[in-house]
């Protein structure tokens, strides 16, 4: 049997008392110890099965009930053993004495080893880790389905975002490509206007003079004091002679509206405005298609984006409070901790197994053996099961968070090569060079139309006629002009002001802060 040692070993030191007790004796008080010891032999046997049981239920309640009501009853026994005696030999007591004091320390050392709490314990954290495992399962599942919803949000709204920032920059850049090559020849017009003008202007005057009966012979005259003096044509006309009734019908055929100089001014002026004109409506054009850039790309798909962000950054605060269940369930029911139960049960049952000498030791460490049958079981089990459960979820929910779980959490690639994406497509650069562009269109029609208005190697009255017509232009088209450049310039200005890279690294900043925050979670 698994405990026959100590029942030898009473039994030796009995049968060194035969020859001093009667025969009858002898074989009543052997029989009874034989009977003391099977109970014991077959009780720790029985307790023993309770310990190695690698089944679900705990033990511990069955196991101290048998445990108390064996110590009970084998120590009882044994104090009982000599009570109907009289005359009781010396030798016979001190054996009764010895054996029981004996056996009280085996017992009560049994109770303190906890071995049967060990079991329940271990069989626990075998169950809490199966647990565990499936619940984290289960919880990173919905956290993963959840994110894969928000992630295609997320993608379609920066799809979005992108794909209205790109058609605003392609429409509007042929525009603004036209805008700046007209706006090159926008300088010259002044002076081939005024160079057309003065050209003409002789080949008219001349024409006028000859029709209205001027002498032929005096007109290369007159155009020459004209041209030398600047002088009015009155002026002139008396100097070289002409008739000054004449002139005064030069004058007047010159200056009356719709006549030939009048015309002729229109036609140059015209020249010179239709294509500052076309400009302008350019210009305004590329501002109004630059508008959804500053206003609803801006303030309302990013606003989407964000707003969907928040989604995720909820999934992500119950990521991290999911990691912290898992740090605290590890420190209280890992592996490590399991092994630490079990060894610190080993060193109790070893102190137990030390107390004893002899035969006493060598049952305890025979009830050693049953005691880690159970407990090493469930801890191979516990070391098992955390085993896939960190090779399931290491740097997930424990341990560092891996840059996998960081990128799967918080999208952070895809946000990386969409604002890669915005930078690529050069808008920041192409906003400002068109709003430059703009600025510098502006400009260029000021300076253009201040230099129409110089004409001082005309005639005075030529310089009048001039002005009246300038005058009508700048109300009709310069102040149009310069009003819609001013609104192109503001639109533009507000846009300069959210340019498409700098919300892209808004974005993607935001994702970042949700990858560090997914990292300390």
């Amino acid at each position: 049997m698994a405990f026959e040692l100590r029942t030898r070993e009473l039994r030796q030191r009995f049968d060194l008392l035969k020859g001093t007790i009667t025969p009858e004796l002898y074989q009543t008080l052997g029989t009874q110890l034989d009977a003391i010891s099977k109970a014991r032999e077959d009780g720790l046997t029985s307790l023993g099965a309770y310990l190695a049981d690698t089944g679900d239920n705990p033990k511990a309640s069955d196991y101290n009930d048998k445990l108390a009501s064996l110590s009970k009853s084998q120590l009882e026994q044994l104090q009982n053993l000599l009570n109907n005696l009289k005359d009781v030999p010396p030798e016979l007591k001190a054996f009764r004495d010895i054996a029981s004091s004996e056996e009280k320390r085996f017992w009560d050392g049994l109770a303190k080893t906890k071995a049967i709490e060990a079991r329940d314990a271990m069989m626990v954290f075998s169950h809490n880790m199966e647990w565990f495992t499936r619940s984290n399962r289960a919880k990173w599942t919905t956290l993963a389905d959840t994110e894969k919803d928000l992630l295609q949000k997320e993608r379609y709204y920066a799809a979005k975002l992108r794909e209205t920032v790109k058609t605003a920059f392609e429409e509007a850049a042929p525009e603004s490509v036209k805008a700046a090559r007209e706006l090159v020849n926008a300088a010259a017009f002044p002076e081939t206007v005024k160079k057309r003008i003065n050209d003409k202007y002789k080949d008219v005057l001349k024409s006028v003079v000859e029709r209205l009966g001027g002498d032929p012979k005096k007109v290369d005259a007159f155009l020459k004091k004209i041209d030398e003096t600047k002088s009015s044509i009155k002026d002139a006309a008396e100097q070289v002679g002409l008739d000054p009734d004449t002139a005064g019908k030069v004058i007047d055929a010159l200056t009356k509206p719709g006549g030939p100089l009048a015309s002729l001014i229109f036609d140059a002026l015209s020249y010179a405005y239709n294509p500052l004109g076309g400009i302008a409506k350019t210009a305004s054009k590329v501002a109004v298609k630059l508008q959804p850039v500053a206003q609803s790309l801006v303030d309302d798909k990013v606003g989407e984006i964000r707003a969907v962000m928040g989604g995720r950054q909820t999934v992500i605060m119950t990521y991290s409070t999911t990691r912290k269940e898992a740090r605290e369930f590890v420190e209280g029911n890992g592996y490590d901790k399991a092994k630490q139960l079990y060894q610190d049960n080993l060193a109790a049952i070893e102190e137990w197994c030390r107390s004893g000498k002899d035969a006493l030791e060598g049952d305890a460490r025979a009830f050693a053996k049953i005691v880690d049958t159970g407990t090493s079981f469930f801890l191979e089990q516990t070391r098992k099961m955390y085993a896939d459960f960190v090779n399931e979820f290491k740097g997930i929910i424990i341990d560092s968070v891996s840059a996998n779980t960081i990128d799967v959490m918080a999208d952070r690639p895809y946000y990386e090569t969409w604002a890669d994406g915005i930078d690529q497509l050069d808008m920041d650069q192409q906003l400002r060079r068109l709003y430059d562009g703009i600025y510098e269109i502006s400009g260029n029609v000021d300076r253009a139309f201040g230099a129409m208005t110089t004409f001082n190697d005309l005639p005075l009255e030529a310089q009048s006629m001039i002005q009246t017509i300038i005058n009508q232009f700048d109300r009709d088209v310069h102040q149009p002009f310069t009003q819609s450049m001013q609104e192109a310039l503001k639109t533009l200005e507000s846009a300069r002001n959210k340019q498409p890279a700098t919300v892209a690294k808004t974005v993607k900043q935001a994702a970042t802060d949700l990858a560090r925050m997914a990292a300390n979670g």
